[in-house]
């Protein structure tokens, strides 16, 4: 997944300390210059400021809202808006100050979220198809996006950072793809104001953007809330262990060259580091360090019998998550800060030697799990040839651990090793952490509803997420006390941990129960996986078909399809098996290689792939087998691929159908 670039806690109920300059009144972070409105409704406007004074506001399009600061400083009132248009003002005034918002706009306002499928940008690592042409062409100002900071916490809280951009050739590259595909082609339809919140976290699971209430019912959660106050609990053993470490803040290792290294004589070739472990590598991180976040440094040592002279030697370590500065013989030959490209870094002419040689790496990985992967090259090249293999047995070391916005740095005597156990660590992995602190203090921000892309860091818990989805979004509509639609896209095909496995499949058709919720609706992508990433590259695609459930079932534009063939019912019939179908369009058409992938399952659980044939409005899936099956599942593996579609080109999805007796 796409990971943190910085990470900020938040620790106060209602502070508003994203403010960095005193003044008599203050707003809302969501309130600022280039600002959307969802339009026709009522709009809360909040704030802060000296306490119990009479505050104005005055919109360009209305007349005059008066309120009062409460004994706290805080302040809210609600502001009608009109049709769609602008640009428009806000004024906003007490007896010793006055504030102006410019540029707002009145339009339909949307929230983004998900993991690093809708937070890949159009300029992401891992190309996005017509990427560079799209934001090349991208001048759309009525399109702006409001990134929310990323952050975690263990309270639900009110205070929000991010800035609304207007969208431009100039700033397209840095606006996630998905939501601006959807945005976009709500603009063209609907030649109104978009306004997109964008909310989302690289490897974050579901859980994360629960809410606590959402999580009580769902195993193993259920006991949550205590973990959550040990975890607060200032005197608990860990946290009073924590104490004794140094820190600095993530923003400043990230902006310092060198990155402000504690211990920079890992590095060194006289290092001893015989009382480090042993991990076989290239791999991810495993064991106790899976989904550690924070330093791990790592060191081989090596011998070449021969080196020539005046030759560039290259350094090949392929992929590494998320960052890394690495080392030849105490001298740094390469920092790269993006999990997605592969380390080749060319070796100063001498450095290399004859005989005795020491690699060392420092890793940094801020979110999920991380660890030196590798790749088809891992080793010392001379033009373009192998002449090492580095892979196998490497000294590690974890040296610092990320909590919240801080790196934590161990020590001898305060080394990782001796830190009390923590189950629940303050990163994006943390139950209800993202909701809390990304999600919460949204809710009084009026919006028409929501688009999600997320599931890849649930793979592997289908049977938990049938009921951790729906949950976790009846908490977003109970946050906002608005039903409002929410639309979500059916993850891609890949090849997880085998193309031919399953685990993948299970989970796209547990998104599926989520549809049972009123207002929901999947985009679904099962044509447009690639078993070479994760992070599939037409995005233009997956941000259309959310858009389209959006126009047909928000804007009554009902000539548009927006879901491929959804199969109803499974029926037995003269031993074959009828399929029927809520088509989504005028007729069913086959892939190119013709209908694949649909099994029948029998009593001993054992599945068959069987002929299908479309007649009609139906699919008749021939049974060969003299006993009944009792259901039936369509592409159904890590790597399948649509072969089923309507005649708008929309895909079926990923199921699995008990078949009426």
């Amino acid at each position: 997944m796409i990971k943190v670039v910085s990470v900020i806690l938040f620790i106060s109920q209602f502070s508003f300390g994203y403010f960095s300059k005193k003044t008599s009144i203050r707003v809302s972070p969501m309130f600022t210059d280039h600002v959307v409105l969802q339009q026709k409704t009522k709009n809360i406007i909040w704030g802060k400021s000296e306490p119990n004074i009479r505050i104005k506001i005055k919109p360009s399009w209305s007349k005059v809202i008066k309120t009062r600061s409460n004994r706290n400083g805080n302040w809210k009132t609600s502001i009608r808006t009109p049709e769609a248009g602008g640009p428009y003002t806000i004024e906003i005034s007490s007896k010793w100050d006055r504030k102006i918002i410019n540029d707002v706009m009145i339009g339909e306002v949307w929230l983004c979220s998900g993991q690093s499928n809708m937070q890949m940008p159009l300029n992401g690592s891992e190309p996005i198809e017509n990427g560079i042409e799209t934001i090349e062409s991208a001048d759309y100002p009525k399109i702006r996006m409001f990134n929310v900071q990323k952050t975690v916490s263990t309270t639900p809280q009110t205070d929000i950072n991010g800035d609304w951009i207007v969208c431009s050739p100039k700033t397209a590259g840095g606006l996630s793809a998905v939501a601006f595909f959807f945005g976009k082609k709500l603009f063209d339809e609907l030649n109104v104001p978009i306004g997109l919140i964008h909310s989302s976290w690289g490897g974050s699971p579901a859980e994360s953007w629960a809410s606590l209430n959402a999580l009580k019912t769902i195993n193993p959660f259920e006991d949550f809330e205590q973990k959550i106050t040990e975890l607060n609990n200032p005197k608990s053993e860990y946290n009073m262990w924590m104490k004794n470490l140094n820190k600095i803040d993530l923003n400043t290792y990230y902006e310092n060259d060198n990155n402000i290294i504690a211990n920079i004589d890992y590095a060194s070739t006289h290092y001893d580091d015989s009382q480090w472990k042993t991990v076989n590598i290239p791999s991810w991180f495993s064991g106790p360090l899976q989904n550690f976040d924070g330093i791990i440094w790592f060191r081989k040592s090596f011998e070449l019998t021969k080196v020539e002279e005046n030759i560039t030697y290259t350094l090949s370590l392929g992929g590494i998550d998320d960052n890394d500065e690495t080392y030849l013989n105490g001298v740094k030959i390469g920092r790269t800060q993006d999990w997605t490209k592969k380390r080749n870094y060319a070796i100063p002419v001498g450095l290399l030697k004859q005989g005795k040689n020491n690699i060392s790496v420092e890793v940094f990985d801020g979110a999920g799990n991380g660890g030196i992967y590798g790749g088809d090259d891992f080793g010392i090249k001379k033009d373009g040839e192998f002449v090492l293999d580095l892979s196998g047995d490497w000294k590690y070391l974890p040296s610092a651990i990320l909590i919240g916005n801080d790196i934590q740095f161990f020590t001898t005597d305060f080394s990782y090793d001796k830190m009390p156990a923590q189950e629940n660590q303050i990163n994006n992995q943390l139950p209800t952490g993202l909701f809390n602190s990304m999600i919460h203090p949204l809710k009084l921000f009026s919006i028409k509803g929501v688009i999600w892309y997320q599931g890849e860091s649930n793979v592997g818990r289908s049977e938990q997420y049938k009921l951790l989805f729906p949950a976790m979004i009846k908490s977003w509509r109970n946050n906002w006390n608005s039903e409002f639609s929410f639309y979500f896209t059916q993850i891609a095909p890949y090849i997880y941990s085998g193309i031919n496995n399953s685990e993948s499949a299970e989970l796209r058709n547990a998104q599926n129960y989520a549809l049972s919720l009123p207002k929901t609706g999947q985009a679904v992508t099962l044509d447009l996986g690639s078993m070479e990433t994760i992070h599939p590259p037409r995005k233009k695609e997956v941000g259309e078909r959310l858009a389209y459930l959006a126009l047909a079932k928000d804007y009554e534009r009902d000539s548009i399809a927006f879901s491929g063939p959804v199969c109803k019912v499974a029926r037995q019939n003269k031993g074959n098996v009828i399929l029927e179908f809520d088509i989504g369009a005028d007729y069913l058409i086959e892939g190119k290689d013709g209908l694949r992938e649909f099994e029948l399952i029998y009593s001993n659980l054992d599945a068959k792939q069987v002929n299908a044939k479309i007649r009609g409005n139906t699919i008749v899936l021939e049974n060969k087998y003299e006993i009944n099956p009792i259901a039936v599942r369509y592409a159904w593996e890590n790597g399948s691929q649509a072969s089923l579609f309507n005649s708008e080109n929309l895909p079926a999805p990923t199921f699995y159908l008990d078949i009426m007796k």
